[in-house]
């Protein structure tokens, strides 16, 4: 289901239509009533526009769009991801414009619409945006900064300074030089048992959620990415990068100050090591250090051999 965010009338920039956009989606998950960019030449993903009605559709030149233009503005351009942008931009300013919050007697700031389960504990000086929920037995430390459309679930722990469903390093570039950021209403959603150390940030999805599943453990200063999905039971040591729209599958590991690429996928039980700076997608059970990518079969050789040395050392 999309979320709504919008509610604006398209009469008013095209007179030849009369109808509302309410979100944001996907060419790959496309929605009805939402605005809507393909930034590629791909005959396989405009197919799978056929069905959508009443949208904003910003598609690269050289694609044509046969039947789309009779229910749908279908605006044709050089760059539709700047132009996406910059539409956005123009629909987001009355959005950031009313943002209000109250202060809450213990301490901490709110925005609208916001579900606090039991036994949660909220320490002074946070700041909660809009459509935030937070499950049971969570706790929020002085100094976080969640903001819009974000779930939390139960039994987190969410540590000082943390930032959570702020916007990444979006950026396109005009043709003059200048740049143009682009907005996040994706949110973030946080599932059970997840641990966030002090002074990281797990930031918002473009237009579909960041995703951060059961039993995940961040450390201290760690950076997740835009779109990014870790997998359940997944262990991210302190100083670790993963950029965004990247794929990590369960039971992971990421040593410190490692670097993960845009886009990369990062099958289950992968270890990635210290100062790993990683560009190109890792298999499960595969084990990514600074020098070279190995089996896992064979650090279990150079475990086993570890220990049988240290079986002969305390045999005398």
């Amino acid at each position: 289901m999309m979320r709504k965010i919008f509610n604006f009338n398209v009469n008013s920039i095209d007179n030849n239509f009369n109808f509302i956009v309410k979100g944001v989606s996907t060419v790959s998950n496309p929605k009805n009533n939402s605005i809507i960019f393909l930034n590629k030449i791909d005959l396989e993903l405009l197919k799978r526009l056929k069905e959508i009605r009443e949208s904003i559709i910003f598609l690269k030149n050289g694609l044509t769009a046969k039947g789309l233009e009779y229910e749908n503005i279908v605006k044709y351009v050089d760059n539709p991801r700047l132009e996406f942008a910059k539409f956005l931009n123009f629909l987001s300013k009355n959005i950031k414009k009313n943002k209000t919050f109250k202060f809450n007697q213990s301490g901490y700031y709110y925005g609208e619409n916001i579900t606090i389960g039991e036994n949660v504990i909220i320490e002074p000086f946070v700041r909660l945006g809009n459509n935030i929920k937070i499950g049971d037995n969570t706790i929020i430390k002085s100094g976080v900064v969640i903001e819009d459309n974000v779930i939390i679930g139960e039994n987190c722990y969410i540590r000082e300074n943390s930032v959570i469903g702020g916007e990444d390093f979006g950026i396109e570039t005009d043709i003059d030089g200048s740049t143009v950021r682009i907005p996040h209403f994706g949110g973030v959603i946080i599932g059970n048992n997840v641990e966030i150390g002090a002074g990281s940030t797990v930031c918002s999805g473009t237009i579909e959620e960041t995703i951060v599943e059961d039993y995940v453990k961040v450390d201290y200063s760690v950076n997740v990415g835009h779109n990014t999905k870790i997998g359940r039971g997944t262990l991210i040591c302190a100083g670790a990068l993963i950029g965004g729209s990247s794929m990590l599958g369960n039971n992971v590991f990421i040593g410190m100050n490692a670097s993960i690429k845009s886009k990369m996928l990062i099958g289950n039980n992968a270890i990635i090591g210290m100062g790993a700076i990683v560009c190109t997608s890792i298999g499960a059970d595969e084990v990514f250090t600074n020098e070279m990518a190995d089996k896992l079969e064979n650090i279990k050789i150079i475990r086993n051999l570890k220990q049988k040395i240290l079986k002969r050392k305390k045999n005398g």
